[in-house]
């Protein structure tokens, strides 16, 4: 890895942590959403980096254009811009906090541990072979994704239709 992406993967991931960490912490669900597609962009950068073009292009396309709208229309939709402070701290989060330091540390423990030596063409299969994989075997998943997202849709547009009186 040459230095420059050395440089360039330490930006994009501090930019994907930071916007994560804003979709959790913001009360105003309209910037949680803008921080979600930051983060989904930041993940798109890092794939790029590791020279996966069609995965980041696909991140891009389904998670960014398809997805972010979904839940913005949602949000929209349903009315529901902030949420209240008991929803977000909840008396389950003292106990999954300890899990999730736990679960950080072994983490760690592993990542430092681990040996990255393996050859670049092992990490990186040719774009051919998962269009290949995408849009013939998992072809019926692939369109099933697409009615469940044509689902959620609908359903948000039942949600907020207005009653008449």
């Amino acid at each position: 890895m040459t230095e420059f992406n050395q440089y360039a993967f330490l930006i994009i991931s501090a930019f994907t942590i930071a916007s994560a960490l804003c979709v959790v912490l913001f009360k105003n669900l309209i910037y949680s959403a803008l921080s979600m597609i930051g983060s989904f962009l930041g993940v798109a950068g890092i794939y790029i980096l590791l020279h996966a073009e069609l995965v980041a292009a696909a991140q891009v396309l389904i998670y960014v254009g398809a997805i972010s709208v979904l839940v913005i229309f949602a949000i929209m939709l349903t009315g529901h811009r902030t949420g209240d402070i008991s929803v977000f701290f909840h008396k389950q989060a003292w106990i999954a906090a300890p899990i999730c330091a736990a679960a950080a540390a072994a983490l760690i423990a592993v990542m430092a541990t681990a040996d990255f030596n393996a050859s670049e063409t092992s990490q990186n299969p040719v774009d051919e072979d998962i269009a290949t994989m995408l849009f013939n075997e998992y072809s019926f998943p692939f369109e099933l994704v697409s009615l469940v997202l044509l689902v959620a849709v609908i359903g948000a547009v039942l949600l907020a239709k207005k009653e008449k009186n």
